[in-house]
Parts: structure tokens; sequence; C-alpha cells
């Protein structure tokens, strides 16, 4: 037999080696799948949710939760969705685990009450998602975590139609701690809705006759939350409808903290079986603690104003001028009604300015300190014009 050459001899002796580090290494960091499996399921039930899985399989830093079927709040029927697959999983120094991507099979859900009717959601995946360790009972630690969420395409159809359809949804938020506000964004590229079937025969008619019966446009949204006094912030949240014009929405409160988040994870799990008033006065009961800062809508035209005075001029046999000549005589009386002459001047005001050049329109809440919503409940039953000069509301237009 011939002999071994020496620099054959080491290069075997060192592929073995690298071989056996690489496998031991490979033991050495395995997370411990079934720990993160009933982490992520104990977490997501704080959420109200339930999560059942058949197995878990687990492979390095991946772990996969076979025939995972899950609830989420209000729910009671629970839906399949197959594999979900952990990637990137890590131990975390102090305990919990920390989870690089969520993925999850695309689901095709069919309502068991509407077998006419199905929900597609394709492409779902979450990222940098956090999990407490077991029995942690810092303030944090209810809370499901993710930094990044991305649903590629949504569909809801009835009767073999697609009625909802909605591309490039994502989310983001900022690491949450105590000393310093969360920042977060919301955000649907695209989405198309089907708006033909209606059932309401004027409306259907009027949409027809405006050209809206399918819209189609994208939704913006970005904000803040400081957990420390839980302001809440929704500095942006955009709805824009393609050829009709942006319905923005911003609002402002306090109040919003941990223990209200509690709060309401806890009554949204105890209002299965229910009536609607034990439902309202629960909810009424949670509002309680929020204070209102401000808020603002406002609508940026794009064709809309007009072709909604065009169409029901045409219903009155009349022009467009004629209609907003009535709309200004009518609007200082109706306006007056409201026991604020200042504001009803302003109302009244910045609707002529809007209606002789739709551009945009904005009612703003300013008061000069927050309101307890208690005080606003209890102004709106006893007297609701003067929540007007309480919310320091005004309005203006194409400013």
């Amino acid at each position: 037999m011939p002999p071994i050459h020496p620099v054959k001899s080491g290069l075997r002796v060192l592929a073995a080696a690298s071989a056996l580090s690489v496998l031991f290494a490979g033991s050495a960091y395995a997370v411990d799948g079934d720990a993160v499996a009933a982490r992520l399921k104990a977490l997501y039930g704080e959420q109200g949710g339930t999560m059942e899985y058949s197995h878990v399989e687990t492979h390095d830093s991946t772990v996969i939760l076979q025939d995972t079927k899950l609830s989420t709040a209000g729910m009671k029927e629970t839906f399949k969705v197959g594999d979900i697959t952990l990637s990137d999983v890590a131990d975390v120094s102090g305990g919990g685990f920390k989870i690089g991507t969520l993925a999850m099979p695309d689901i095709n859900y069919t309502p068991p009450a509407e077998p006419d009717s199905k929900i597609s959601v394709q492409g779902i995946n979450l990222q940098g998602i956090t999990l407490p360790p077991e029995g942690a009972t810092e303030p944090l630690a209810k809370i499901f975590q993710y930094e990044k969420a991305e649903v590629k395409h949504i569909a809801v159809s009835a009767k073999g139609k697609d009625v909802f359809v909605a591309d490039g949804l994502t989310s983001t938020i900022s690491p949450i701690t105590e000393t310093s506000p969360v920042t977060f964004t919301s955000n649907v590229a695209s989405f198309k809705a089907d708006l033909s079937d209606i059932q309401d025969p004027k409306a259907k008619d009027a949409l027809k006759a405006l050209g809206y019966e399918t819209i189609s446009g994208k939704i913006d949204a970005a904000g803040t939350w400081n957990m420390s006094d839980g302001r809440l912030n929704m500095e942006k949240m955009d709805f824009v409808a393609d050829d009709a014009g942006t319905l923005g929405i911003k609002i402002d409160i306090s109040g919003y903290t941990l223990d209200f988040i509690k709060g309401m994870q806890e009554a949204t799990k105890n209002m299965d079986g229910k009536d609607d008033n034990a439902k309202s006065m629960a909810m009424l009961g949670l509002m309680q603690q929020l204070s209102f800062t401000g808020a603002s809508i406002r609508f940026d035209d794009a064709s809309l104003t007009n072709k909604a005075l065009d169409y029901v001029a045409k219903q009155q046999n009349a022009k467009r001028s004629d209609l907003i000549g009535q709309a200004k005589m009518i609007l200082p009386m109706a306006a007056a009604q409201l026991g604020n002459a200042e504001f009803a001047q302003a109302l009244a005001t910045a609707v002529n300015a809007y209606l002789d050049d739709p551009k945009n329109i904005e009612v703003k809440a300013a008061p000069a300190k927050p309101v307890p919503f208690a005080v606003i409940a209890a102004g709106g039953m006893a007297d609701p014009k003067s929540l007007i000069k309480t919310l320091g509301v005004t309005v203006n237009a194409n400013q």
C-alpha cells in the first residue's frame, strides 16, 4: 500500500476537524424550540387570541410550529394556518428570546356561516420579535413586540367576486422603552374596493352616477406613543381615494398606558356571550381613563365635491351654482342653532369658501389643556353645544 503523503494526511485531518466543529457548534447554539413555541403561544394569548400546534421542529436557530391553528381576539372559531417558521432565533441575556423573522403560509379562510365568501392573505411575515422570559413581571412583558410586519396581498371575495383587495401592507415600530417615545408607521401601498353590489338602491345609483362603483387608493399612517404617560399621538392617518380626495385624521390622547392596554385585553377576553349594552358599558368604563388632547379631520378634494354637487343638482333639476346659492342661504341659519355665534360665523365662512373653490376643509379641536373623556361624555349628554367651546373647535377652508 503506497504511503500517505503528509500533506494529504493533514488536509484530511483538517477537514474532519472542521466538520466536527461545525456539527458541535450547531448543537451548542441550537435554541430550545419547545420553550420558544411555548413563550410565543403564551404571549399571543395575552393579546386575546389562541395558538395551537401539533409539534415543534428545531434546526439550530430555526423553529417550526407544525400544523398551527389560530384565533384572534373576539373570534370563537380557529382557522388552520399550517407551519409557522421562526428564523434566526436566539436566546436573550437575562432570559427570553429574539426572533429574526416569523413567516406564515398563505391563508385561505372561508367563514363557516358564509360559504360563498373567502379571505385570502399572502406573504405574511414579522421581523424583530421579542419574547420576554417566562414569569417576567415588567410592564412590557405582556406586549407583543416586533419591529416590522408585512403582508404582501389581501383579498376578500363574496360569491366568487373580489370585493376588496389590498397590496403592500407594512407596519413598523421602534423599540419600546420607558424613557423615549415609540414611533410607528402603518401603510397600505394600494387598495381596491368594488362597491357595485351594495344593497341600498339609492346609494348604488349615486355611486354609479358619480363613477365610484370601484374605488382605489392607498393608506398612510404614522404616530408616536409615550409609555410613561400614555400619550398617543396619531400624527397622520390619510385615506387616499384616487380621483376623489384624501381624508386625513389626526388624534392626540393621553392615558393610553400599559394598564389601559391590559384592561382592553382583559375586556376583549371577557366579552364573549355578553350583550351589546354590557360591552358598551365595559368600553365606556375604560374610556374614562383617557384624556382628549386634540384632533382634526381634513378633506383635500380631488374632484369628489363638484361631482357630488352636480349629482344632487341634477336630482333637483337645478344647476350646481343654484345648489351652492341655496346652501349659502341655509347654512347660517343652521349654524346659529349651535348656540355659538363666533363658531357659526367661522363655519359659514369656511363652507362658503370651500363650495366656491373646493380645495380643502378642516375641522380641528384643540382645547387649552387635556380634557378627560368623562367630562366630554357628561357635556355631550347635558349640553352638546358646550363641547364646541370645551374642545376648542375651529373650522377652516382652503388653507
